[in-house]
């Protein structure tokens, strides 16, 4: 991978902070600007959801269903990882009483959609705690019972980049009816994530870090065929089947009449937004997944657990710790003062190093993030900082 397809990292002596903020690859740059040309000089039918859908919505999509192993009726285009959670858990119809199980480190979009959502459906909430900035799976496991509508969390935290075992909470939501749904937005990109494998029913994943399509709003979402058979959504027109089979000679037709019956369309294009699709983030968005699934995820997941397992063992062997073992964030506790912390933090904003600090709950720590387009020099940069701030 050629470094030189991120221009952004010219900005920094060490960018480690894709957890916060990816960087888009220059071919993203290209793809916006050729959609932009032809839409100011008219090209094709630009004003035609048919060609628009054949050129830009539909390859994207097929990079999305080789990122994720699965079929292009399970997979849509989402605005970053909270609308795409609202519109999946919008489209279900809970039981008043029923409750909602969810972790309480979540980053705080997750606990203000799931509030408000309970609120609307008087369900109850059930927030397990962590234990030392972590979740274990039996005391997740002791909150699911046979009224639990579904299990509502990060499959890795942002703060401590704690991963949980998917395919065991799938088991243990299915066990007793309830729906597994999951904010991916820490881990597809980062690591393998093949959510029919994991039997999650659905997923949704903003695309401003690891997968490289930050400030345009991208994102992706998975919805497992049985939800799909379950969903409910409000419909608009255009997650309706085209009635003459394309949507462009439907509107001249005189005996249109525009309250009669329409039938939802297959697959997760039933929850889509209903009207015509962004286009734009699309045919940015296309791009980097493009180049993801050119590098392959396999790939990408070992480059990045090579690089958090080398700041993992340089800072446990200098007596610090961390939280999590399993994942490209590294949160490092430096068992210093967050004051302090935020003294290091600053070296490394001076020094032209990007990391971030990050809290919940009375955890924090020094987190690092290493994506495809970081080096072991890049690492290393980072630890000789870090070391040196702490003798200061």
């Amino acid at each position: 991978m050629r470094k030189s397809m991120f221009p952004a990292l010219g900005r920094f002596k060490a960018y480690l902070n894709t957890a916060s903020l990816g960087l888009m690859p220059s071919t993203a740059l290209l793809e916006a600007s050729k959609l932009l040309e032809d839409v100011t000089e008219f090209n094709g039918e630009v004003n035609s959801v048919d060609y628009m859908d054949e050129v830009v919505l539909k390859p994207l999509l097929k990079e999305a269903v080789r990122l994720m192993r699965t079929g292009v009726e399970n997979v849509g285009l989402s605005i970053q990882t909270t609308e795409g959670l609202r519109r999946i858990l919008l489209a279900l119809e809970p039981k008043k009483g029923q409750n909602i199980v969810s972790l309480d480190t979540e980053f705080p979009t997750l606990p203000a959609l799931l509030k408000s959502y309970a609120g609307r459906f008087n369900l109850k909430l059930r927030v397990v705690e962590n234990r030392d900035g972590v979740h274990s799976l039996e005391d997740i496991e002791k909150a699911i019972d046979d009224d639990t509508f579904a299990v509502v969390l990060s499959s890795v935290n942002w703060v401590t980049g704690e991963r949980l075992n998917l395919r065991e909470l799938s088991r243990i939501a299915h066990e007793h009816g309830a729906w597994l749904i999951v904010d991916a937005v820490q881990h597809l990109g980062a690591m393998r994530l093949f959510p029919e494998k994991e039997g999650i029913d659905a997923l949704s994943a903003g695309g401003e870090k690891w997968l490289l399509s930050p400030d345009t709003g991208a994102g992706l979402i998975y919805v497992s065929d049985e939800l799909i058979e379950e969903a409910r959504p409000i419909t608009g027109l255009l997650n309706n089947e085209p009635p003459t089979g394309e949507w462009g000679p439907w509107w001249g037709l005189p005996e249109k009449n525009p309250w009669g019956e329409l039938k939802p369309a297959e697959g997760v294009k039933k929850l889509d937004f209903g009207g015509g699709p962004p286009y734009l983030i699309a045919a940015a968005f296309k791009a980097s997944l493009k180049l993801i699934n050119g590098m392959g995820i396999r790939e990408i997941e070992r480059h990045n657990l090579k690089l958090a397992g080398r700041i993992r063992d340089e800072v446990l062997s200098a007596g610090l710790e961390i939280f999590s073992e399993d994942s490209p964030i590294v949160t490092i506790k430096t068992r210093l003062s967050y004051e302090e912390e935020e003294r290091i933090y600053h070296a490394f904003v001076e020094k032209g190093i990007s990391v971030s600090h990050r809290g919940v709950l009375g955890h924090y720590g020094i987190r690092a993030s290493p994506h495809l387009y970081n080096t072991l020099d890049d690492v290393e940069m980072f630890l000789e900082a870090l070391f040196e701030a702490m003798r200061e």
